[in-house]
């Protein structure tokens, strides 16, 4: 057209600089270029990170009772939020192609044993802390399956 601007492209004999293939066209797109591993979405690594910070903080705010903090709080909370966000992590790389109920009764098997614990740590009877998470877990495996079967392809 005449009406368009002129492009800065240079022109080489083989065609527009553009147009050449790009060094990484070989690779896939799941991979990140110089690298032989698949890239991790940030949400898989997001959501167990968040997770595991939070109940960091709420287990040993629950354990105080009101009494200044002290090291084994804080080592407490270190080590349950570690826990909770690996365990969230390897549940959201668990592979879609497992059963739809596995997958749900793992959810609702860390829901289920994270909350009793938190629980727990309010000096609640051993009974009272299982039947909360129990019925935690049972909800969000409930949940999840719902969630998961309405998803599959």
């Amino acid at each position: 057209m005449a009406t368009q601007a002129p492009t800065s492209t240079p022109r080489t004999p083989s065609g527009p600089r553009h147009a050449r293939p790009s060094r990484f066209a070989r690779r896939s797109p799941g991979h990140s270029p110089g690298s032989g591993r698949r890239r991790i979405p940030i949400h898989t690594v997001a959501w167990p990170v968040s997770l595991g910070i939070l109940y960091g903080i709420w287990a040993p705010f629950i354990q105080r009772h009101g009494s200044p903090l002290n090291a084994l709080q804080i080592t407490l909370g270190v080590v349950s939020g570690l826990a909770v966000a690996v365990l969230v992590f390897v549940l959201m790389r668990l592979p879609t192609t497992m059963a739809t109920e596995l997958r749900a009764m793992a959810y609702g098997t860390v829901a289920g044993v994270s909350v009793g614990f938190l629980h727990s740590l309010t000096y609640a009877s051993v009974l009272r802390s299982s039947g909360i998470g129990l019925t935690v877990g049972v909800a969000t495996a409930v949940a999840t399956f719902y969630f998961f079967h309405t998803r599959e392809d």
